[in-house]
């Protein structure tokens, strides 16, 4: 009996710790500043998810594929989070996926616009840098 209250101790335990630890911590709501890389702070917003997926992936025709598809936004910029979607980002520079996440910006040239950004442009309020 005794192995019996161990076991399903344990499978309780197991159970609150598993946690998926890739789960999105950009949660719906989430007030949020833009901040790109320490080389380039700026951050391009793009119109779809899918675009955002493509351009990490490596493609970059500008012509054709950047600009008619981005906004490029300063950094610092204020957003509020609307959506995330765990580990689709897969840079060509990175070796972790990113969560691609739907924002609603809120402040500077481009209020009131949705877009799509990499989890790794988005920082709590108060952050000077990224």
């Amino acid at each position: 009996m005794r192995k019996v209250w161990l076991l399903v101790l344990s499978a309780a335990l197991l159970a609150a710790n598993s946690g998926d630890p890739n789960a999105c911590w950009a949660r719906h709501g989430l007030h949020v500043r833009l901040f790109g890389g320490v080389d380039d702070p700026d951050v391009l917003v793009w119109d779809s998810r899918a675009r955002l997926i493509s351009f990490a992936g490596g493609s970059s025709d500008t012509r054709v594929f950047l600009l008619p598809h981005a906004i490029l936004n300063r950094p610092g910029t204020a957003a509020v989070v609307q959506i995330c979607v765990e580990n689709a980002v897969h840079s060509k520079f990175h070796m972790d996926a990113s969560d691609a996440v739907g924002v609603l910006i809120t402040s500077g040239r481009y209020r009131g616009r949705y877009g799509w950004v990499s989890s790794l442009d988005i920082h709590p309020p108060g952050s000077e840098d990224p």
